[in-house]
């Protein structure tokens, strides 16, 4: 209802006798013969009102989840700039259960936040920093292993990498005490390239 959108605002006296006593006009039922009735005055501030500010409107309305309109990162997002190629699921060790993907170009692999592929799920045996890296070549469509800087090693199976060493898929790759099993997406058969054009409207 339309009087449901607005706020009303009752003021009440701050006591008896101020400057705001007025006389008010209460509208009551008709008069009965010989008995009182009709309308009355009493002056404002008496005992019958309550000496405060009286704020009547609608119930705050909830904004349903997400961004609000208008709001800067409302627009779509554009996932295409930086596209998934494959993952690393992790099979072993801490974080077994979780994954992380892998972009075109170099994936550096390492417990800090600046790792395009970090893994820090709680193996100190990991380095910070490019403790491996997985490398996806758009043009050639092979994924490439290729162990960091780190002191501890990197495995495939049981072969420690000591150079770049091409991924097929389905490779159990050990980093520390961390097991991870490589899901390609890209490769021979499938890149984004290859994909069709989006339908006209």
């Amino acid at each position: 209802m339309e009087n449901d959108d607005k706020t009303r605002i009752i003021r009440r006296p701050d006591a008896p006798g101020s400057q705001d006593d007025k006389t008010r006009i209460i509208k009551g039922p008709p008069p009965i013969p010989g008995q009182g009735g009709g309308e009355t005055t009493r002056p404002v501030g008496s005992r019958h009102d309550e000496d405060k500010t009286v704020i009547l409107g609608p119930s705050p309305r909830r904004r349903p989840p997400g961004p609000t309109p208008g709001a800067e990162g409302s627009a779509p997002k554009d996932h295409m700039h930086d596209p998934v190629v494959g993952w690393m699921a992790v099979v072993s060790g801490p974080g077994a259960g979780d994954y992380v993907r892998l972009g075109y170009g170099m994936n550096s692999i390492g417990r800090a936040d600046d790792q395009r592929c970090k893994l820090n799920f709680g193996d100190e045996k990991i380095s910070r920093q490019n403790h491996a890296s997985i490398t996806y070549d758009p043009r050639g469509r092979k994924f490439y292993l290729q162990h960091g800087g780190g002191q501890n090693l990197t495995y495939i199976g049981e072969i420690p990498v000591l150079q770049p060493t091409e991924l097929k898929g389905g490779e159990f790759l050990i980093i520390g005490n961390t097991v991870l099993r490589f899901v390609p997406l890209c490769g021979a058969d499938f890149d984004y390239q290859d994909a069709p054009a989006q339908p006209q409207e």
